[in-house]
């Protein structure tokens, strides 16, 4: 015997004990913790800003040291050049009146460019205007400007006056042995060194001068020269020296890794940087100069040009929103002449230190804090325990977690009333949550209403249920799902009637309840009539039951129309009591089933709206077929054939697939996908695809030719008349009329032949094809009359002739020709991502043009239209506003004509840029059309023909290889055969051998 069903109540308001209890304001919380942190922060901004001075302070020391270091480098560059320039200015240049003897100081001056690196070339400059150079040959650029010779280490450049006072420039070029291994002449070499300012310097002013930086003529790199008199004041010996080491000193003293330090000359040229391309700028003239600060392409340094002239020791600029700390120095050098050292440092880098240390002490800070909150939460944890508890309640309330009820020993009144109040929420929210959960959570129907059914009954906890919804058809309610003591009810089992609209008894009596739209109650012992009218009998039976109490919920749309209803049924046995229903209880089923109906109401709508997209979806699929008897039942058997191979993948536990699996969004996808694979054949002309000879459009212009060519008939015959009216021989004049005519027939017969296409036409057929069009008739009519208005304006393009015209028999003309608009080249730059080859024109009549195809009997403009229509299909598919889960309809639909090796279209996609259901669809596409049977222009393929063709296209990188095999060792081809293919194609095919064929490299 059953046990009797009780009701479970859905709140326990004992949960929530006290004691005695005080209001929560006499329990406030110190704030020892927020005046702990405002005191760390003041000490905090303290030591911040005394760190902030400390760092300048050390700024300052800083820049005083590069200063002092970069004037001691410059020192340092200095004091071996003038040793140089001492022991020059008492060698034999100073004596020697020749070349010859001036070269004796070759073996001083080797020595000196080779022990120094800084020294660009040591010289000397004559009264009279001759010039001597010694130079190290250094680097490539040095010994390409002066054509040296291979081996050549060092280069003597001189200019001397012959006995006529002519000046001769010479080259000489020694070895690194020193030894000479050439000499040449260059009369170009005109320099004068009395034209140079080291040369004046030095003869107006006592001792050592030095001249501003500049870049040096020959080597292209940025330095000075230093020179003096000769001790006897007869020359003037002179020493270049590069400031690369300079450059690079002053890149090693930069303070950190984004401050800027330059060395400015005394002319404010730029003569010291790490990086030394951005010290110089190109001339006119091709030679370089020194650049300014306010020439630098670095923002800072550009900012820095207005404090450069300054006596300003320090300054703060921002520039793009950063701070920097500016320094301006001098470095005295020799003499009075001053350098000016410019320092730069980010602010965030020069105070990194004073932050760190702040960080350390709010770490340190916090600490201590931390300490202060522990010892001051273990005070107060006995306190506000009940809260916490509460809190962690409230969080999982957050988190939908219903599953205990609060239990709390608390003091304070307002905890504990909160407290039970948490619990009557928590009870209600639970229910209506789990309730709602199954509303949301199902999208299949049937699967909602035994959901909708089943939390329902474990609501109220009756012993089963069952829901009806309402046929308006019928005028009756429809048992959908039957439940009873938790288990799915078969019709092995018992099976609940519908319920008539209009019925009598007890099914009158719930259908009233229903219209009430409030939730009745029925319960008595009902005969067995009634019993059998609804179906309980046999359950009342089973049971040993007494009587039934059936709970009516109608269920209603959002305009409150009945949509069905639900019935709770319990079982009610001898001795027990009536079956009794808490009122909360029935209020929360009364808001379930409003919210059950609005969630049944919008599968049912979302139900209704997906057969009918499928419906319209087949239904464009199907006009597309219709549309052409060239595509037959194409459109709907790609779909199952792509089905077929992406469950053959799904299955696979092994290989390549063993991954794939396919979801129910994305197999709705796949099928919407692969019906709509040839929706842009809506826009693809029908006379385009139909086109069955070369000369058909909309009709077969073979006929205006055929007329044409009777016209020259008649004119033969008129020639013939004419003839004998002039009295010339008959015989002659019939023979000349019969060799036309049957000329005409012969050529009109070869015409109509290549209207009707083939696998080749031979060249030959194509001149005599131009031949026969360079024959002439007479049009005596105007046909720019009584046409449509784009033939006219293509014809409008070339002027009228005068009538009448003899014009070829056959023709290319401009008005044969439909130019393409812009926005139908699908440049590289489309948005569909579309990559091909497009044909200049749109359409392409020209007669002979037409004639003269080689192959089939379409142009090569009539054939991209017909490629067109995958273009259109990817246009049309992404113009729709697709849901997430369709996003890929458009990516799966049109790409069945890319090839695995790229060579495919519209997009040229390789293999690994297209999914595998794309993939699959290519498969699909190409099979369906090679098995065929209802193509008229061509005869279905046997499967084993169609395979071994899909085996040259494995091997050509056209289909994926994988899914190939896949499509043949799962046997997809043959399930597909049985179902769709006509039993005289199907025969044994080679799958060995298609198998074993491996795609070219």
């Amino acid at each position: 015997m059953p046990q009797p069903s009780t009701t479970v109540p859905l709140i326990d308001d004992t949960t929530v004990k006290s004691r005695f209890t005080l209001p929560l304001h006499l329990l406030g919380a110190v704030g020892v913790a927020v005046l702990l942190g405002l005191m760390v922060s003041l000490f905090a901004w303290a030591g911040y800003r005394g760190s902030q001075e400390m760092l300048l302070d050390a700024s300052q020391e800083t820049n005083r040291y590069i200063r002092e270091a970069v004037g001691e480098k410059v020192q340092r560059v200095l004091a071996p050049a003038r040793n140089q320039l001492t022991l020059l200015s008492h060698s034999e240049l100073a004596t020697a009146d020749n070349l010859a003897g001036r070269l004796g100081v070759l073996p001083i001056v080797f020595d000196a460019l080779e022990s120094d690196p800084i020294t660009d070339a040591l010289y000397a400059g004559y009264p009279n205007g001759e010039f001597i150079l010694f130079r190290a040959l250094r680097d490539r650029a040095t010994i390409e400007r002066v054509a040296a010779p291979p081996g050549a280490a060092f280069v003597v450049q001189s200019v001397t006056l012959d006995s006529v006072g002519a000046r001769l420039g010479e080259f000489r070029f020694y070895g690194a042995d020193r030894r000479l291994i050439d000499a040449r002449f260059v009369p170009d070499y005109q320099f004068d060194p009395r034209a140079r300012p080291w040369y004046s310097l030095a003869q107006q002013q006592e001792g050592y001068v030095f001249t501003e930086p500049y870049v040096f003529f020959t080597t292209k790199k940025v330095g000075a020269t230093m020179a003096t008199r000769s001790a006897n004041g007869a020359i003037v010996v002179g020493i270049d020296l590069t400031l690369d080491s300079i450059a690079t000193e002053i890149g090693a003293l930069r303070t950190t890794p984004s401050s800027e330090l330059v060395l400015l000359g005394p002319g404010g040229k730029i003569i010291g940087y790490h990086d030394v391309a951005k010290m110089t700028r190109p001339r006119q003239d091709g030679s370089l100069r020194l650049v300014s600060l306010d020439e630098m392409d670095v923002p800072v340094l550009q900012a820095a040009a207005a404090y450069a002239d300054t006596a300003l020791a320090t300054a703060s600029v921002s520039v793009a929103g950063r701070s920097w700390r500016l320094n301006v120095s001098s470095v005295p050098i020799h003499g009075s002449t001053l350098l000016t050292l410019v320092s730069a440092i980010p602010d965030e880098e020069l105070f990194a230190g004073a932050r760190r240390m702040v960080i350390d002490q709010i770490k340190l800070a916090v600490a201590i804090l931390l300490m202060f909150v522990a010892l001051g939460w273990l005070g107060t944890r006995q306190l506000v325990k009940p809260l916490n508890r509460l809190a962690q309640e409230t969080k999982a309330i957050a988190a939908f977690d219903f599953r205990r009820n609060v239990r709390l020993r608390t003091r304070v009144k307002e905890v504990a009333e909160l407290g039970a109040s948490l619990n009557i929420m928590k009870g209600t929210i639970r229910r209506f949550l789990e309730i709602g959960h199954a509303l949301t959570t199902e999208r299949e129907t049937r699967s909602l209403l035994d959901r909708v059914l089943r939390e329902t009954i474990d609501l109220v906890a009756c012993d089963g249920g069952a829901i009806f919804l309402l046929d308006e058809k019928a005028r009756r309610l429809e048992p959908e799902v039957v439940r009873w003591r938790g288990d799915m009810v078969g019709e092995g089992d018992f099976y609940i009637h519908a319920i008539p609209l209009d019925g009598a008894g007890v099914q009158g009596e719930l259908v009233a309840l229903a219209r009430n739209k409030k939730i009745g109650k029925l319960e008595r012992r009902l005969e067995y009539d009634e019993l059998d009218s609804l179906g309980l009998r046999a359950l009342v039976e089973r049971e040993n039951a007494v009587r039934m109490a059936l709970v009516v919920v109608p269920l209603f749309n959002r305009n409150q129309d009945l949509l069905g209803i639900m019935l709770l049924i319990n079982a009610v046995h001898a001795g027990e009591r009536n079956w009794k229903i808490n009122h909360r209880l029935m209020e929360l089923v009364r808001a379930v089933s409003g919210s059950a109906g609005i969630a049944i109401e919008n599968n049912l709508l979302l139900q209704a709206q997906k057969d009918l997209m499928n419906a319209l979806i087949q239904l464009i699929a199907g006009a597309i077929d219709a549309k052409s008897a060239y595509t037959g039942g194409h459109c709907a058997r790609v779909p199952a054939l792509t089905r077929m191979l992406a469950e053959a993948a799904c299955r696979q536990e092994n290989g390549p697939f063993a991954d794939f699996n396919l979801s129910v969004e994305q197999w709705e996808a796949v099928d919407i996908g692969s019906w709509l694979h040839d929706c842009g054949k809506v826009t693809t002309p029908e006379y385009v695809v139909d086109k069955a000879t070369k000369l058909e459009t909309i009709y077969d212009r073979i006929h205006e030719v055929r007329m044409r060519f009777e016209v020259l008939k008649r004119d033969a015959e008129i020639a013939y008349w004419q003839g004998l009216a002039e009295g010339r021989p008959e015989p002659e004049l019939r023979t000349a009329m019969e060799a036309e005519k049957a000329q005409l027939d012969a050529d009109f017969a070869f015409i109509a032949t290549c209207n009707e296409g083939g696998e080749f036409m031979d060249p030959a057929h194509i001149e005599r094809l131009k031949g026969i069009a360079a024959r002439h008739w007479r049009r005596t009519l105007s046909d720019r009359i009584g046409i449509s208005y784009e033939e006219k304006r293509r014809k409008d393009r070339t002027p009228e002739p005068a009538l009448p015209v003899a014009e070829p028999l056959l023709a290319d003309r401009d008005d044969h020709i439909t130019y393409r608009e812009e926005k139908e080249r699908y440049g590289p730059d489309n948005p569909w991502g579309f990559r091909l080859d497009v044909p200049a024109c749109k359409m392409n009549r020209g007669e002979v043009y037409n004639l003269s195809i080689g192959r089939g009997t379409l142009t090569e403009e009539e054939r991209f239209a017909i490629n067109d229509h995958i273009m259109q299909t990817i246009i049309m598919l992404e113009s729709l506003p697709l849901p997430p889960h369709l996003r890929a309809v458009p990516e799966i639909a049109g790409g069945h004509h890319e090839k695995m090796n790229g060579t495919g279209y519209p997009k040229r996609l390789k293999r690994d840029e297209m999914s595998p259901v794309a993939r699959m669809m290519a498969i699909a596409d190409v099979f369906e059309a090679l098995t065929a049977a209802d193509r008229p222009y061509k005869k279905a393929k046997k499967l084993s023909e169609a395979i071994k063709i899909m085996g040259f296209m494995k091997k050509d990188q056209h289909l994926d290889p994988d899914l190939l095999d896949l499509f043949l060792t799962d046997g997809v081809w043959k399930r597909y055969a049985e179902q769709f293919l006509d039993p005289a194609q199907i025969d044994e095919p080679d799958i060995a051998a298609v198998l074993n064929t491996k795609p070219a490299a």
